[in-house]
């Protein structure tokens, strides 16, 4: 099979795409381990619809996503909030998808992670695994973060096997403070009675240009 010019630069232009998602959010990873809250929003998107998602709801636009990791997070130069703090997202199982037109992108991974912070003055150490799906967005030739939804998988005290964890609830999460209440139906998270749900988030499938239906960000 014969492979044009222009279709040759396309797959050219998709790979070099692929390899920007995957260190794009290799470096946020990166940042948010080092609460680096200024050099994350470097990196997302200036759209008016950018956004981020977390299981206990939505901040949309670019300031209050900075809202999130600037006054809702702890700060890289707040030595005494980052006292015993640490938070490390191990992405794996990348699927990327760059669009037809090289305008967009988006990507799923798991993260095996983990937190060690303070709670109730003592030190508190657990693992974190999520999911996390990703809009990508070309802006001036330089890629961005559009739109990301992070999902539950687990969450266990170290000592304790996850297991034997009580569900997962919104009550959790009650010192945060979004725009809006998650998009997704119901807050899933593993636990003895719960059944993995199928498509949660989507694999990404290949697709010409961005749309409602295709991105993860509404």
């Amino acid at each position: 099979m014969e492979i044009s010019t222009f279709e040759l630069e396309r797959l050219l232009e998709a790979k070099m795409a692929e390899r920007a998602c995957q260190n794009l959010i290799g470096r946020f990873c990166m940042l948010q381990t080092a609460r680096r809250s200024d050099d994350i929003m470097a990196i997302w998107s200036d759209a008016p619809d950018a956004r981020l998602e977390q299981p206990w709801g939505v901040y949309d636009g670019k300031d209050s996503v900075r809202r999130y990791f600037t006054e809702e997070c702890p700060a890289h130069d707040d030595l005494e909030a980052r006292k015993g703090d640490l938070l490390i997202d191990a992405l794996s199982t990348p699927v990327i998808e760059v669009a037809t037109d090289v305008k967009t992108a988006r990507g799923a991974w798991f993260s095996q992670g983990l937190r060690t912070d303070k709670k109730d003055g003592e030190i508190n150490c657990r693992w974190y695994w999520t999911k996390l799906a990703v809009d990508f967005r070309l802006e001036d030739g330089v890629w961005k973060i559009w739109h990301m939804a992070v999902f539950p998988l687990l969450e266990a005290d170290y000592e304790t096997p996850w297991y034997d964890m009580p569900k997962l609830t919104q009550a959790a999460f009650s010192q945060y403070h979004a725009d809006r209440g998650p998009t997704a139906r119901y807050l899933w998270s593993f636990h003895k009675d719960n059944q993995y749900p199928l498509g949660h988030p989507a694999t990404p499938k290949p697709y010409d240009n961005f749309d409602l239906e295709v991105g993860y960000g509404y």
